[in-house]
């Protein structure tokens, strides 16, 4: 069998925007990551507002995205390192996604919607989600030059800002328009376009090492998990984002229902409250690779962390007259989207230029059963706190708790990192 290799890192090679693969992969992306950010909203209204969801099964509901993380994260990577191919695996992952949310629609327009049925898609979905992603990053190096992969990462986080800044006020417009659960067609749609443009990539993908020995699946899985835990750097980075998940996820379980019942906020100023964080991300990628030069990637990531740690007190805090609830909340969002996508670009350079190409599928599943496996356990415990302790003050237990975050990396080796992370391989001089 003729093994494909990873594409040639060389200084000749093409910037990423003239890259007709590349454009193909990142166009798909950028346009589900759209359609997401909209269901982010769609689906939560639609069981707190049209189905009136209890704090609990907010939680649930919510947790449930997240769940397959927990649950069949590191089986996934193991998987996908294994695979001959990985494209074929991404498209039939966005296509089951895009089935999973037009049951929603379906469903509610025959009368018979329940909130089992969204935590039902939200399983499936996250479930193609989990698998997608490593088998993403493992085929990243197939399409683009290794020199170029931390510009390419930059280039996908700044589509996931751009998402976070035009998702949220769509999906509010589209809610109040034609009704949640039509909202969500629209991310069925964005993974269709994105199975679409997977699959006319052109680029040979590398077949998968050939194997002198019998591996077992416990063998694979402990690699993966050694790489991320041997070094301090990945360590602190996990660390850092599986505290912040844990604690975000209590909040989100229970924002949704706490602006629209306790503070009365209609759909589209969730959305544009929410934008505003889009806002924050999209500055904060843009940002990233100066601020990453300037102060070196560990400290880049140290400073994000210590931001974060904070930014959620915005929510519990907005107390007053109208104006001020959004003042207080839009800016939490917008420092807290800043200081996460310098985290995120930055930590996200460091994995790929740190770790090997053969076990990029293992460290990215390794990397998200650690920090978004948190996720539901955060999400319940909203759902419970809400329930036992009353909204606003879960909210206070979820801000509270968030400030352990920086405890990781202030104390990591993350503070002497003076490498520039998300610069290395810039030599196309484009930005993110």
């Amino acid at each position: 069998m003729t093994q494909a290799t990873t594409v040639d890192a060389s200084p000749a090679s093409p910037r990423l925007s003239r890259q007709a693969d590349f454009r193909r992969l990142w166009t798909g992306y950028s346009v589900s990551a759209v359609g997401s950010e909209v269901t982010v909203l769609a689906i939560p209204i639609s069981a707190a507002v049209l189905l009136g969801a209890s704090a609990l099964q907010m939680g649930l509901l919510t947790a449930a995205a997240t769940l397959p993380h927990l649950v069949i994260g590191l089986l996934a990577g193991v998987w996908v390192d294994r695979l001959p191919r990985r494209r074929p695996l991404l498209v039939a992952a966005d296509l089951l996604a895009a089935a999973a949310l037009l049951t929603i629609p379906l469903a509610w327009w025959l009368g018979v919607l329940t909130v089992p049925q969204l935590i039902a898609a939200e399983l499936v979905v996250g479930s193609c989600r989990v698998v997608f992603r490593p088998a993403y990053q493992s085929h990243l190096p197939d399409v683009v030059s290794r020199e170029q992969l931390t510009v390419a990462s930059s280039h996908f986080r700044a589509s996931e800002s751009v998402a976070m800044l035009a998702g949220p006020g769509l999906g509010g417009l589209l809610v109040q328009a034609v009704s949640a659960p039509f909202a969500v067609a629209l991310d069925a749609i964005s993974f269709v376009v994105s199975a679409a443009c997977i699959r006319s990539v052109h680029a040979p993908e590398r077949a998968a090492a050939p194997r002198t020995e019998r591996r077992s699946l416990r063998r694979d899985l402990t690699e993966g998990l050694r790489t991320v835990i041997a070094d301090g750097s990945l360590r602190a980075v996990a660390g850092a984002a599986g505290n912040l998940n844990l604690f975000g996820m209590l909040m989100m379980a229970l924002f949704v229902v706490y602006a629209t019942r306790e503070l009365g906020f209609s759909a589209g100023l969730v959305g544009a409250v929410v934008t505003l964080g889009g806002i924050g991300a999209l500055g904060g990628a843009l940002l990233a690779p100066r601020v990453s030069a300037a102060l070196g990637a560990g400290r880049t990531i140290v400073l994000a962390s210590v931001v974060f740690s904070f930014a959620l007190f915005a929510i519990p805090l907005a107390r007053g007259p109208r104006l001020i609830e959004l003042v207080v909340i839009g800016g939490g969002e917008l420092i807290g989207g800043v200081a996460v996508m310098l985290f995120d670009v930055t930590s996200s350079g460091i994995t790929l230029t740190a770790v090997p190409t053969e076990l990029l599928g293992r460290v990215s599943s390794c990397m998200a059963f650690l920090t978004q496996g948190v996720k539901p356990v955060g999400a319940l415990a909203g759902g419970l706190l809400g329930t036992s302790l009353g909204l606003h003050t879960a909210l206070w237990v979820a801000a509270l708790g968030a400030t352990t975050t920086m405890l990781w990396t202030v104390f990591s080796p993350l503070r002497h990192k003076a490498g520039t992370g998300v610069l290395a391989g810039a030599g196309d001089g484009e930005a993110p």
